[in-house]
């Protein structure tokens, strides 16, 4: 009975697919290149806002955006122009009229979510539109701040735009920077950035599935405007609800958010319902099936680690990129933290980076010792990551080329990018190492883990090295070199995240203290110290609203937007 239904739900499934699959077809071919979108806030919260579409329709009669969950906000001020000029307002917009009749008009549909802003594709091929709108008190008044969390960009619609770029602006001309405004990004692949007194997002990857959009949170110093709208709680409510499921509060974050596009208030057919009810549906069964897939992987996850051999050499012949992105994509490392942590304590061992330790007395007679590293010479070993990391190092450092702790901080704080991007090269130098030695699968075989033969036995032994340091003293092997110990498995150990543990393990089987195990506390202490001045900081930094990269994930409680657009 319950493998019987099984075989039930599995088809009920592929046929919703296919239904979806159908829908969409027919509008399959019209392409959006580009959508650019400019806000001008004005003095009382308002924001005048066009948005440009860059796009090539072959089907269909009309281009829609529907807008939603507005709360206190409204909308007002709705035109739509292409280079040959503005479109007639059609009061009662009719969404099953012809093309002929929709061609150079406009309108407005009213959902029971909010609102569908429509006009007619008017003619087929390369076009421009201009669709510009009036959200009337966006910007809202709280306790502490002025501020707002809008989705400018829908999740879910049919026709993704490949790049995506926001721009915000205050009408009265006041610059907007670090010192009167925090920024913040959901949704998507990019970029957040203040630039010459004006606000920045920009996707770095095409939105490709149906639960990216474009959210963008906007705090305020008081003074700057007098929104209407006044909100009885704190701005921090707001960030915090915002920053669940994100990465900027701890940089492995899972999130998204989406909702439920409303249809016309109009009578529709019975088959324009169904397919209205599986392109509404779809992003939700996404999400479960996404979430079904994950518990498969994790569950295959802990199994593989159960079964995994001890392993004792530095796997993927010590590659820190390749062995760090399948450790943190299957949850054998859990902060990014410690992929610089690691590179601190190659350059270390290696000599490019000489500590140095420095005494001075304070106001009351007491002593203070800080340690600096002076910087020695380049990595000559191969290693993205290392190189990256050295030459960030440089530009924090005086010309003395010696570095102290609160130099680096300040640097990254300021310079928070330069940081986050050593992550991310290393991540694509990772994942590029991996492809080129054959370790990813897509085939239905190697579900769902994604990883071929080869693959799957590189993972094994990242896990069976992680059981084989943490269980080192039940082992009690004596007879591998104290340099290999101390230096190049107390390396991976810190990529792993598990380094203090693993000194106890090897305290236990060398309890006599050597020069190699005194320099290695010293250094792995060092490497701390100074991931926590570069990586945390530079995190740090980026979660205070400087700016940065965006949030794949979070964004929720944000405003304005909804589910679904583009053709039909």
């Amino acid at each position: 009975m319950e493998l019987k239904m099984k075989k039930i739900i599995q088809t009920l499934f592929c046929a919703f697919l296919l239904l979806a699959f159908m829908s969409q077809a027919a509008l399959g071919a019209n392409k959006v290149s580009d959508i650019n979108v400019d806000v001008v806030i004005y003095d009382d919260g308002s924001a005048y806002i066009t948005q440009t579409w860059n796009c090539n329709f072959t089907e269909g009669t009309e281009g829609y955006i529907p807008i939603e969950n507005l709360g206190d906000m409204s909308l007002s001020d709705f035109l739509v122009s292409d280079v040959n000029g503005p479109y007639t307002l059609m009061k009662d917009w009719d969404v099953k009229a012809s093309f002929k009749e929709k061609a150079g008009k406009y309108g407005l549909v009213k959902t029971n979510k909010g609102y569908e802003l429509c006009w007619g594709i008017s003619e087929y091929g390369e076009r421009r539109y201009a669709i510009e709108y009036k959200i009337n008190h966006l910007v809202g008044g709280y306790t502490d701040f002025d501020g707002f969390n809008f989705q400018f960009i829908n999740s879910g619609m049919g026709t993704l735009p490949t790049d995506v770029t926001v721009k915000i602006t205050m009408q009265d001309g006041v610059k907007l920077d670090t010192n009167n405004a925090g920024i913040w990004a959901f949704g998507f692949d990019g970029q957040i950035e203040f630039e010459n007194g004006q606000i920045v997002a920009y996707t770095e990857k095409p939105l490709s599935t149906s639960t990216e959009s474009v959210i963008i949170m906007l705090q305020l110093n008081k003074g700057l405007l007098k929104p209407t709208r006044v909100v009885d709680k704190s701005f921090e409510e707001v960030k915090a609800q915002a920053f669940k499921g994100s990465d900027y509060d701890e940089k492995i974050g899972t999130g998204s958010s989406s909702s439920s596009s409303a249809l016309p208030e109009e009578e529709a057919g019975p088959l324009e319902v169904l397919i209205g009810l599986v392109v509404m549906a779809l992003p939700i069964v996404g999400i479960i099936y996404f979430l079904a897939r994950k518990g498969k992987r994790k569950k295959k996850t802990i199994v593989l680690y159960k079964n995994a051999d001890y392993f004792r050499e530095a796997p993927i012949a010590g590659n820190i990129e390749a062995a760090f992105v399948l450790a943190r994509d299957f949850d054998q490392t859990n902060d990014d933290g410690n992929l610089i942590g690691a590179a601190f304590l190659k350059l270390i061992n290696a000599g490019c980076l000489e500590p140095m330790s420095e005494k001075t007395v304070g106001l009351f007679g007491k002593e203070k010792e800080s340690i600096s590293l002076r910087l020695d010479h380049p990595p000559q070993f191969i290693g993205l990551t290392t190189k990256m990391l050295y030459d960030v190092l440089v530009l924090a450092s005086s010309s003395d080329q010696i570095l102290q702790e609160r130099e680096l901080e300040k640097y990254c704080k300021t310079n928070h990018t330069t940081i986050m991007a050593i992550i991310d090269a290393a991540e694509q130098d990772g994942q590029n190492t991996l492809m080129q030695i054959d370790s990813y699968d897509t085939s239905k075989k190697a579900k769902p883990l994604g990883l071929s033969q080869r693959g799957e036995n590189l993972l094994l032994n990242i896990m069976g090295f992680k059981k084989y340091l943490l269980e080192f003293s039940l082992i009690g092997e004596r007879t591998i070199a104290e340099s290999i110990i101390w230096q190049d498995y107390l390396t991976f150990a810190t990529l792993l995240g598990i380094a203090d543990k693993v000194i106890e393990q090897f305290e236990k089987v060398y309890p006599d203290a050597t020069p190699y195990s005194e320099n290695a506390h010293y250094y792995y202490l060092l490497a701390h110290r100074y991931t926590r001045s570069s990586y945390h900081a530079a995190q740090t930094a980026r979660s205070s609203g400087s700016g940065g990269s965006s949030s794949f994930g979070g964004g929720g409680g944000f405003s304005g937007g909804g589910s679904g657009g583009g053709t039909r």
